[in-house]
């Protein structure tokens, strides 16, 4: 601990597992990737790819305190889902340790309720909110991914959400459909991509829209390699028309760079004034460090 680390932050993803040295106020001094995610993992297996991926780290004695799917059903320990609004002391407060790793600690995730049903779930986002510099009482967070989520927090708690599957259809449609055959991976081709959230926007019957991928090109109006940005457009545009209902509230966006830049150009198409960017994983080994010291609290 001499060098300033306090904390083995980890982020363990469906596919993939980041492990992080937090320094105090959650800046991270080193971080480790690997493959091994959550979702190919039994219950058993997480504490070996941890001391694979970090073992010299765990050597140190710092408390591990592990967001994402390590807390899923059927995987390190399954974690309930607290009920919105959540604030940052309710996930400090429902912190659990896996069996046999007393020094490990695992956030809960978060549940969206609706006439007393659970209609929605979130692993993982719920941190990064917790780590974000939000200085408006009524907040917008969108976090693109397999799984997006839009997220309204109000004075920093966690007060609704909602899920949109657009990463994972646009690997769908892209890799298992006729429309995706020969399709590239997006190299933001930018006017096909603006088409495609143009075309969403005006029109909500997805769909129908979906097959315009194939028309369109075989109209010869679009090439293969524009057609999985034109693909990208379609889906993200529907994704933010369905959000377009009331005012425009500012917008936080936190994902990967590319991502956030599709988004942003996106929204600035739909009309969205006021669009911020925020780093992922800064904002995750952030959300952990405040998570930690809520518990010690």
């Amino acid at each position: 601990m001499s060098d300033g680390a306090r904390l083995i932050g980890v982020d363990w993803g469906t596919s993939n597992l980041r492990v992080m040295r937090i320094a105090r106020g959650g800046a991270v001094m080193d971080a480790r990737s690997d493959p091994r995610g959550a979702g190919g993992l039994a219950p058993d297996a997480f504490p070996g790819v941890l001391t694979d991926v970090a073992g010299d780290w765990l050597a140190e004695g710092l408390p591990v305190l592990a967001c994402g799917m390590a807390g899923g059903r059927g995987k390190w320990r399954e974690m309930p889902y607290q009920s919105t609004p959540v604030t940052l002391e309710d996930l400090a407060a429902a912190l659990g340790s896996p069996p046999g790793a007393p020094g490990v600690s695992i956030v809960p995730g978060v549940r969206a309720m609706s006439d007393g049903r659970m209609v929605d779930v979130m692993r993982g986002e719920e941190t990064q909110i917790m780590g974000l510099e939000l200085d408006r009482d009524d907040d917008c967070v969108v976090a693109p991914g397999t799984h997006s989520k839009w997220i309204s927090v109000q004075a920093g708690s966690i007060t609704d959400f909602r899920t949109f599957m657009t990463g994972e259809l646009f690997a769908a449609i892209r890799t298992g459909t006729v429309m995706g055959a020969g399709m590239g991976e997006p190299d933001m081709d930018a006017a096909a991509f603006e088409a495609g959230v143009t075309r969403a926007l005006a029109d909500p019957a997805l769909t129908a829209l979906l097959f315009s991928v194939r028309v369109e090109s075989l109209a010869d109006r679009l090439s293969v390699e524009s057609a999985a940005d034109y693909l990208s457009g379609l889906l993200i545009g529907a994704e933010i028309a369905a959000r377009l209902g009331g005012r425009m509230r500012p917008v936080t966006l936190v994902g990967a760079a590319a991502l956030n830049r599709r988004y942003a150009t996106a929204l600035s198409l739909a009309g969205f004034t006021e669009v911020r960017v925020a780093d992922g994983p800064t904002a995750t080994a952030r959300g952990l460090w405040r998570i930690h010291e809520a518990a010690r609290r």
